[in-house]
């Protein structure tokens, strides 16, 4: 599926679920994310090829349905993650400290990092908004 298309898919389901008053729309939001299984191309990513993506590098598919934005990060490690609602190019700025370098990862942070222990990197925003709000999580009021 060309590139436009997916995404412009991706935005209108969600632009739906957003705009929805029904709270039962973010129960049903959970459950697609729930039943869809993850791309076997991203599984193998992190599992298999992990040293051939960039620090910083992004990769994503849409699932079988359409309605699950399925991605894979590159930080110290392969970071998967899904959501129904945010986009892939989104990034946003923030300053990283870089981990501990060895032989395995010297030359990924070499090249994000250079010499310096904290740099501005971008991040993808889904990401930084889990980092963000995680502790507001399945909390009842």
């Amino acid at each position: 599926m060309p590139e436009t298309t997916t995404k412009e898919t991706f935005k209108d389901a969600a632009r739906v679920e957003l705009q929805a008053e029904d709270v039962s729309v973010k129960g049903r939001a959970r459950q697609k994310v729930a039943k869809e299984r993850f791309s076997s191309s991203l599984m193998r990513l992190k599992t298999q090829f992990t040293k051939h993506m960039e620090w910083g590098e992004i990769r994503w598919d849409l699932s079988k349905s359409g309605e699950v934005l399925q991605a894979a990060w590159r930080d110290n490690q392969v970071v998967l993650f899904a959501s129904t609602v945010a986009e892939p190019i989104q990034v946003i700025m923030k300053l990283r400290r870089r981990s501990k370098m060895s032989q395995n990862n010297k030359g990924i942070f070499e090249k994000a990092f250079g010499n310096e222990p904290v740099r501005l990197l971008g991040i993808p925003q889904m990401i930084n908004d889990y980092n963000c709000h995680k502790t507001k999580v399945n909390r009842f009021n």
